[in-house]
């Protein structure tokens, strides 16, 4: 059996280690040789040859070649379906969706221009534009009423006072089984994932969200959720993730993790329920080259993504802590990101991006890596 991923970075490479005792030959198409992924995967050198010749394709990652993703779904070889990916790669389609499916959202709207946008925010007080193409970790997001980069349409929606932000990783196969893996707690800075824990509460409409979205395309695979609760107790879905994800790296200390178990569904082998899931955090390695391995691995285990160089705001790798409670664990994520950055956190790694003078272009959204 030949899997064939579009996308070669730190995701792929977890797919690819967690495939790795399935009698299957794990391909990526990634146009940097340096790739995380090629740690692990065979490399593919045409993407459109490389579907033909694959028995099942799917994607680490939004920001991956379209054409090829459009080619296996032609084929009928692309898990999970291409109006996932279509989605994320447009956040008016994904709200407009979502909506759609009786799932509630932040109040947004559409603006034609940056002015539009900042007049909308002066009558909502707060609010956040964004690109509707090309966005994570953050990217091209602004918070108005701050100047916007010129560019449109923008998504404007509600400035939301959050209490708490929570994930959902679920995992479904084709002949619609579906497993839920204890929802993980989330904290961001300046949009990017810096640690996260598991497990945490979440109310049960939420489960019924995730649910409804898995239904709508009968989705194959893995895919996160991702949850505001305001100050309200307003529980509003913020976006989805098509694929596995950063609030799911936890599970790799369970029996069937996140990136296991995509691979089985794509792969028509069924989904796994982990037999248990201790409380774990989860630390991001960011912007850090050399990482003091020998003192995080007295609180827990190093994952190492193996990219070329370290810049401010990539993820290099990340540690898994876990213990014999949540609160433990939460306590021993605050001495890794002590130990990982000092008091240069979050300066250090989080450098102010500069803001980009136009939206991205497709090709430039098709050549990104995993963040």
């Amino acid at each position: 059996m030949r899997l064939l991923v579009l996308g070669g970075g730190q995701l792929a490479l977890m797919m690819c280690w967690e495939a790795a005792r399935l009698p299957l030959r794990f391909v990526v198409y990634e146009e940097d040789p340096r790739a995380p992924a090629f740690r692990c995967a065979e490399m593919a050198a045409d993407p459109l040859s490389a579907v033909d010749e694959a028995d099942y394709v799917t994607f680490e990652f939004e920001n991956v070649r379209l054409d090829a993703a459009e080619y296996a779904h032609r084929q009928g070889k692309l898990r999970p379906h291409l109006d996932y990916l279509l989605l994320k790669k447009n956040r008016i389609e994904e709200r407009e969706t979502l909506q759609s499916l009786g799932i509630p959202v932040p109040r947004w709207t559409v603006a034609r221009s940056p002015a539009e946008a900042l007049e909308v925010a002066r009558k909502l007080g707060r609010a956040m534009a964004k690109w509707p193409a090309g966005g994570y970790d953050g990217k091209g997001q602004y918070l108005l009423p701050k100047e916007v980069p010129e560019g449109s349409p923008l998504l404007v929606e509600e400035y939301v006072e959050v209490k708490r932000e929570f994930s959902i990783v679920a995992a479904r196969s084709e002949e619609g089984d579906i497993y839920f893996y204890p929802p993980a707690e989330s904290y961001y800075v300046d949009g990017i994932l810096v640690w996260s824990y598991a497990p945490t509460r979440a109310p049960p409409e939420a489960y019924g969200y995730v649910e409804r979205i898995l239904e709508w395309r009968r989705y194959v695979g893995v895919l996160a959720v991702e949850f505001f609760e305001d100050r309200d107790g307003r529980i509003l879905v913020n976006e989805i993730a098509p694929r596995v994800h950063n609030t799911g790296h936890w599970t790799l200390e369970t029996d069937a993790s996140q990136f296991e178990n995509h691979v089985r569904a794509v792969l028509g082998l069924g989904i796994r329920r982990p037999s248990a899931a201790a409380p774990t955090a989860m630390v991001n390695i960011i912007g850090v080259a050399a990482p003091p391995v020998r003192e995080l691995e007295r609180l827990g285990k190093v994952y190492w993504y193996g990219k070329a160089e370290a810049q401010p705001r990539r993820k290099m790798g990340h540690i898994n802590i876990t213990a014999p409670t949540a609160e433990e664990a939460k306590a021993r994520a605050g001495a890794a990101l002590k130990i990982l950055y000092g008091r240069e956190f979050p300066r250090l790694v989080m450098r102010p991006r500069a803001a980009s003078a136009r939206p991205p272009s497709r090709r430039e959204e098709a050549g990104r890596t995993t963040g």
